[in-house]
């Protein structure tokens, strides 16, 4: 019995996702996202970095004792533009965050790859029509324990991972895929019935 409640334990721990039902669908994120330190330090450090550069890109021009000359502004002007562009960069990236969402939207027919920020605001990367899926598959990793769940697309695009966990987690994953995904044969009796000629009225 004890072995049992240490196994169940130790499943429970290795357990990387969490699946949250909504409305519209369902959310793929992290277990962990909300305990994740290093992500909140790193963003809030690159949030820092990013308003120091902007404030330097302004502040060189209050520096008593500057000089004016031709050559001074056009080098003044170049240091501002680039401080500035980079500091606005870098605050862009800390404003969307490194926690990753996937947003599987039945009332949109749309699944969205979301990066979040530690006060959990999202910014949408890419979006796929579901419509455009063709299968969900599941594959084995080959330097390690993970299973990863891909999406292949219409036209011979290259698939897309949804997620990646272990074999439970993705197991169940893409079985709640299916149910938002239409099978091939249906696909295909539906693209044969709408090119499909209409039978003509037969005349009385």
């Amino acid at each position: 019995m004890a072995a049992k409640d240490k196994k169940a334990d130790e499943n429970s721990k290795s357990e990387g996702l969490e699946l949250i039902n909504m409305p519209w669908g369902f959310r793929l994120r992290p277990a962990d996202m909300k305990d994740s330190t290093f992500d909140t330090v790193t963003e809030l450090g690159l949030t820092f970095l990013g308003i120091t550069l902007i404030l330097c890109a302004f502040a060189q021009w209050l520096v008593p004792g500057t000089l004016y000359g031709g050559n001074m502004v056009a080098m003044k002007l170049m240091l501002t533009a680039t401080l500035g562009v980079t500091g606005g960069l870098i605050l862009s990236i800390s404003a969307r965050g490194f926690r990753s969402e996937v947003q599987v939207d039945r009332q949109r027919n749309e699944i969205r790859f979301v990066s979040r920020n530690p006060r959990g605001r999202g910014e949408v990367l890419a979006t796929v029509d579901i419509d455009n899926i063709i299968g969900v598959g599941m594959t084995k990793s080959l330097e390690g324990a993970d299973c990863h769940c891909l999406i292949y697309l219409l036209n011979g695009q290259k698939p897309l991972r949804l997620a990646s966990g272990t074999e439970r987690e993705i197991r169940a994953i893409r079985e709640r895929m299916d149910e938002f995904v239409m099978p091939a044969h249906e696909r295909l009796a539906s693209k044969l019935e709408r090119h499909s000629p209409s039978p003509k009225p037969v005349a009385a």
